[in-house]
């Protein structure tokens, strides 16, 4: 455990990189997120059962293509204009709809879409689109061959038990908010190989506010992170990786 010396920077967005983010509501999940989707250069789908992103960005001016809630393309829409070659997309599933799970599951899937195509995919409030038994067919795909597609995920939940525990398995890195119940935190420790109530009480002691803590799994190393600042208006962050 390490509290390090930061410096802002993405990674090679070249290449799949997963990242799992969990704890109490707003305690800067979606923040945290927000870093590193801001970030990417290359298509990118947001996935926003709350709606809340989609609110973000039409409040911070960000060009977006809205896919609705109703019918889904059958592939990723293309680029805005010559400025943006690139695409940015948000689909805000009707979570009343008894399709709600299959519709987010389709949505996931349209980043799928071969190993020269690079994408992004943010699915906030990931449990919205399984259970914890259950995981569908294209979210399967994304978690186990994600990585040959050079898919950036990002995921983030407020309980770690409601979900595919390959989410946290497949994560590079692992970030954790202030995590109360024991279930949950007895998870994420199993799953970095930490003892449970060691890291409870780390847990409990240093992710107070928006503090929160970074399993890096290439490193093997846990650090304790302070809370990211602020977005700002014209200026996008680097996210925090330990040098």
């Amino acid at each position: 455990m390490t509290e390090p010396e930061v410096t802002w920077r993405p990674p090679d967005p070249r290449k799949a990189y997963y990242i799992f983010a969990s704890g109490m509501k707003n305690r800067g999940k979606s923040h945290y997120c927000r870093q590193w989707f801001d970030l990417y250069p290359f298509d990118k789908l947001v996935i926003d059962p709350t709606h809340d992103v989609r609110d973000d960005f039409r409040r911070d001016g960000i060009p977006f293509i809205d896919l609705g809630a109703d019918t889904l393309p059958v592939r990723l829409p293309s680029s805005l204009d010559d400025d943006h070659p690139f695409v940015t997309c948000v689909y805000c599933p009707d979570m009343g709809s008894p399709t709600a799970m299959d519709d987010i599951d389709r949505a996931a899937g349209l980043v799928l879409r071969g190993r020269d195509q690079r994408a992004m995919l943010w699915l906030d409030e990931v449990g919205a689109g399984e259970s914890g038994n259950k995981t569908p067919p294209n979210q399967r795909r994304i978690l186990h061959h994600g990585r040959h597609h050079n898919l950036q995920l990002l995921q983030a939940c407020p309980r770690p038990m409601d979900i595919d525990v390959l989410r946290i398995g497949q994560a590079d890195l692992i970030v954790t908010f202030r995590t109360p119940v024991v279930y949950d935190s007895d998870r994420i420790a199993d799953s970095i190989g930490y003892d449970r109530t060691e890291y409870a009480d780390l847990n409990k002691a240093h992710c107070q506010g928006h503090a929160y803590t970074m399993y890096d799994r290439d490193g093997e190393q846990l650090y304790l992170m302070p809370p990211l600042p602020p977005r700002r208006a014209g200026r996008n962050l680097y996210h925090p990786i330990p040098t």
